[in-house]
């Protein structure tokens, strides 16, 4: 909490390194500045702020990141649904583990404000990854309870208040932050291919160490993006759903923890402390070397990203 005045004017710099995309503004989300609606959202898990940006591909240069407080987050990332402009995010109270929505999330600092939240089952300690299939406005939710590691899934997410029962309650061994093609009908947690419908492993990827601590399928190209904090690398796999599953790029990236994809526009955000760094072309990294911009705040620490 004392910390959080400092953190403010910290989030309020956006250092951009590198290469990165420029521009008036485009349908991709591309703009200079950080005027108008808010597209992309940037938690700081130290301080319980949001970093909201009118750009999706922050140009060269430094600008103002706007914030609001995103009080008791206690998650690992964020979701947003662009059609109610709510974003979502785990928080702790009292031992009680919520999730909270803000609405009118797209006006950032001018209009973000908590307007409903529900509460989880009472054993669960955390919550730490959440994912909502805008298509179905269902929402998966990876959480560490007293007994076990479980998933639990809440169809209609947008109207649940209160203690909702969840709609599935399954023991789920794997990584704390899977990644979900709902495409294919398949969960991605570690090394493993899971049918969507049952949890079972249907096939684990080839030659994947241990250690994953975030994953990312773009399930329109089957690449998938694999953090691994052990030995500080980022894994590009490409025909990730077929027996040809192969690792094409083996990125060395000290300290990182999250990863995030856009497929609409084939970009991936990975989260490293206080820096989120911003691929462009994510599908075409090779080998062992690529480029990035990066958005960096002094002092916090960045989970998942969220965006439009």
């Amino acid at each position: 909490m004392t910390r959080r005045p400092f953190l403010a004017s910290a989030l309020a710099v956006l250092l951009i390194s590198l290469s990165a995309c420029g521009g008036g503004g485009d349908e991709a989300g591309n703009s200079s500045g950080n005027d108008g609606t808010k597209v992309l959202f940037v938690p700081d898990k130290a301080h319980a702020v949001v970093g909201a940006l009118s750009t999706l591909s922050p140009a060269v240069g430094s600008v103002k990141i706007d914030t609001f407080a995103f009080g008791a987050f206690s998650g690992d990332n964020l979701q947003y649904d662009p059609v109610r402009d709510e974003l979502y995010g785990a928080t702790l109270a009292a031992a009680q583990v919520s999730i909270s929505v803000y609405g009118s999330a797209s006006r950032g600092s001018a209009g973000a404000a908590l307007v409903r939240s529900f509460k989880l089952p009472a054993d669960v300690v955390r919550a730490n990854w959440l994912t909502l299939d805008r298509a179905t406005g269902t929402l998966y939710i990876s959480t560490n309870r007293q007994a076990d590691n479980t998933l639990l899934v809440y169809k209609n997410a947008a109207t649940l208040t209160g203690t909702p029962t969840p709609d599935r309650n399954q023991a789920f061994n794997g990584l704390l932050q899977p990644t979900f093609d709902f495409t294919r009908g398949i969960i991605y947690a570690g090394q493993s291919r899971l049918a969507l419908a049952t949890g079972q492993q249907i096939a684990t990827l080839p030659a994947l160490p241990v250690g994953g601590t975030s994953i990312a399928i773009d399930s329109q190209r089957d690449v998938l993006y694999l953090a691994n904090s052990t030995d500080n690398t980022l894994r590009v796999i490409t025909q990730a759903s077929t027996a040809n599953a192969a690792i094409v790029a083996t990125l060395p990236v000290p300290n990182i923890q999250y990863v995030t994809v856009d497929p609409a526009n084939n970009r991936l955000y990975v989260s490293v402390l206080a820096t989120a760094f911003v691929f462009e072309n994510a599908s075409t990294i090779s080998g062992n070397a690529a480029t990035a911009s990066t958005i960096t705040s002094a002092g916090s620490t960045l989970g998942g990203v969220a965006f439009r």
